[in-house]
């Protein structure tokens, strides 16, 4: 007796078959479609049963699925699947990746929205792959590539990289305020990372750099949009201040990166050059800014731009069903506000956004821009005059979106 029936047992080998080929495109650098993600997800879900107490070993061997994997994190090292829990995991492993390819792909053609949608999914993906590989019971070596704790660091550094995306897009739309507060959250989440765990001393330090430039990013850019939107006294005097912080970080991050030219033995070339980038970016920003630095003291008093991050914590949308019969644990708890926040922007069916998500991603866009102007003329940093033209302009343009989104309801 086998644990499937016969035909469910062929839509398995034929999916695990399809999830090798998209494995083995992904380390060719080849082509691959969403249709081939939505494979794993099946595949995933049809192994995803609470099997009890039923031997793991027997069932992988009815199935007559390849059962070895080879770790990248130790060499290639091979590994014997032992556990339909770690077969979940690595399938969700493969779809994470390729969604991380897919993300790189799209910034590459500036399609920022699906950049940071496919980044999203590679976060959700790494998140739910940890999960079932916790709920393993029989994997004595799981090695370093499939671990927990490894998957889970793989998702908050892809969420990392969606915020990263979301900040630049923000950029360069020129809505720096915006801009401003996403390179701030992001600064915390590199911050986050770098306190997760112990990591290598170039990892440690890299982190370190990171998050004091991102915050130095998003002190320039507050300054910057402070400039354009207001030229009253004050605020030249609480502009100056914001570029006088962001050169401070700047030149913490430069500090760090000359550190790790002088100290490390083990950069690669690609790796010192990369260095040697990032410090001729922050001696020009540095430049740019064309302010007297200033003493600890006085950089405490001035205050970071407020943070914001868009990429929600744990969006994994489901977790092993054995974990009812481990640990009483109900998965659904998992799978409500947060997810649903985010399902406006879910990348499930196609690529690029379709013409009404695009128009209300815009809508979003003015509307916040209004409640910025808002705040602005409420603290005095923009004249009545300018305030009011600027209304105006965008009041209208929200009124064309929501005219052209009744249009498509229709």
């Amino acid at each position: 007796m086998t644990y499937f029936p016969e035909e469910v047992m062929q839509r398995i080998r034929y999916l695990h078959f399809k999830i090798k080929h998209l494995d083995d495109a992904l380390g060719k650098n080849e082509s691959f479609t969403l249709d081939d993600l939505s494979l794993v997800m099946e595949y995933t879900k049809i192994l995803n049963i609470n099997y009890m107490n039923e031997n793991h070993s027997k069932i992988l061997i009815d199935l007559d699925l390849t059962r070895t994997y080879k770790d990248p994190d130790e060499n290639n090292r091979e590994i014997e699947i032992k556990d339909l829990m770690i077969e979940c995991a690595r399938s969700l492993w493969i779809m994470a990746r390729a969604y991380s390819t897919l993300s790189e792909k799209f910034e590459e053609e500036e399609d920022w929205e699906n950049a940071v949608v496919a980044m999203v999914e590679s976060s959700k993906m790494y998140k739910t792959a940890a999960y079932f590989s916790a709920a393993n019971t029989y994997q004595n070596d799981i090695g370093i590539t499939l671990s927990s704790e490894n998957l889970e660091m793989n998702s908050e550094e892809a969420r990392v990289l969606a915020q990263s995306i979301a900040a630049l897009r923000e950029e360069n739309n020129n809505n720096k305020y915006f801009a401003s507060k996403l390179y701030s959250g992001l600064s915390q989440l590199s911050k986050r990372i770098f306190y997760l765990k112990k990591h290598e001393e170039k990892k440690k330090q890299q982190l370190r750099a990171q998050f004091h430039y991102d915050m130095g990013k998003s002190c320039q850019l507050k300054a910057q949009a402070s400039l354009e939107s207001s030229i009253t006294p004050l605020n030249v005097d609480k502009i100056t201040r914001l570029k006088q912080k962001a050169n401070f970080y700047y030149d913490k991050s430069k500090v760090i990166w000359n550190e790790m030219l002088g100290d490390l033995t083990n950069l690669s070339i690609e790796e010192k050059n990369n260095l040697n980038v990032n410090i001729a970016v922050v001696e020009t920003l540095i430049k740019e800014n064309n302010v007297e630095f200033l003493d600890y003291e006085e950089i405490k008093r001035i205050q970071d731009p407020e943070p914001i991050i868009v990429i929600p914590e744990n969006l994994a949308p489901f977790v092993p069903k054995s974990t009812i019969f481990l640990t009483k644990f109900v998965p659904k708890d998992l799978n409500v506000k947060r997810f649903k926040s985010f399902t406006q922007k879910k990348l499930e069916q196609k690529i690029p956004y379709s013409k009404k998500e695009k128009l209300i991603d815009q809508k979003a866009g003015i509307v916040r821009t209004i409640n910025e102007l808002k705040t602005l003329r409420e603290s005095n940093e923009i004249t009545i005059e300018k305030y009011a033209e600027l209304m105006e302009k965008y009041s209208v343009k929200l009124k064309m979106i929501e005219t052209a989104i009744e249009k498509l309801a229709k």
